[in-house]
């Protein structure tokens, strides 16, 4: 996750930009389908900014605790934003998927990680001509279909990566991508660090 930090001195209020694509993807990973940032943040959300500290202090020191465990505040942080501070409706306005059609299509993603993953496919469960059902899911998730499997790929890598029980290359092909390199692009590319740098 791409990240600057300038602290200085101490401070009391902290200014965090976060990647649409980013915030998009953690909705949909929670079930918020349609969910936006409220403008303002309703009270003093005390959690959220002892996260946000913590990221400033770990970029100003020049991450001490290392990569992993900033991306992990991050996303913590992220988490907490989109459940307490975003608004949208239980089932999805018009125009767009709902929960349970999102959670087949996560199954179906996760179930065939090592296999191509065809459009079609997705938009069958869907019930959706594969056109329609690229521009509904964008709509929905905040991402295009490919964007959203890459990302569980992804996410799933690095879980096996952190777990330090095969090797990049296995690892790799088991979810989906071409090969290691391959897969060492996307981890600077979501992570900005290596795939030796996330291994325990």
């Amino acid at each position: 996750m791409s990240c600057a930090v300038d602290v200085k001195e101490a401070f009391d209020v902290l200014m965090i930009a976060i990647h649409p694509s980013r915030l998009a993807f953690a909705a949909a990973e929670s079930w918020k389908v349609g969910a936006q940032l409220r403008e303002r943040l309703s009270g003093y959300d005390e959690a959220l900014f002892d996260l946000a500290r913590v990221l400033a202090l770990e970029g100003a020191a020049g991450y001490p605790n290392g990569p992993h465990y900033w991306n992990e505040v991050a996303n913590t942080f992220i988490d907490g934003l989109v459940a307490r501070h975003t608004s949208g409706t239980a089932s999805g306005p018009r125009g767009m998927l709902g929960k349970a059609t999102l959670a087949r299509i996560k199954d179906y993603i996760l179930s065939h990680l090592d296999d191509p993953i065809e459009i079609a496919a997705l938009a069958e469960i869907a019930e959706r001509s594969p056109f329609h059902f690229c521009r509904v899911f964008s709509r929905s998730v905040g991402m295009s279909p490919h964007r959203y499997v890459v990302h569980l790929r992804l996410q799933h890598a690095i879980g096996l990566v952190r777990e330090g029980r095969t090797g990049f290359a296995e690892i790799a092909l088991s979810t989906g991508f071409a090969d290691q390199s391959h897969l060492s692009r996307w981890v600077r590319r979501v992570y900005g660090v290596s795939l030796r740098q996330l291994a325990p």
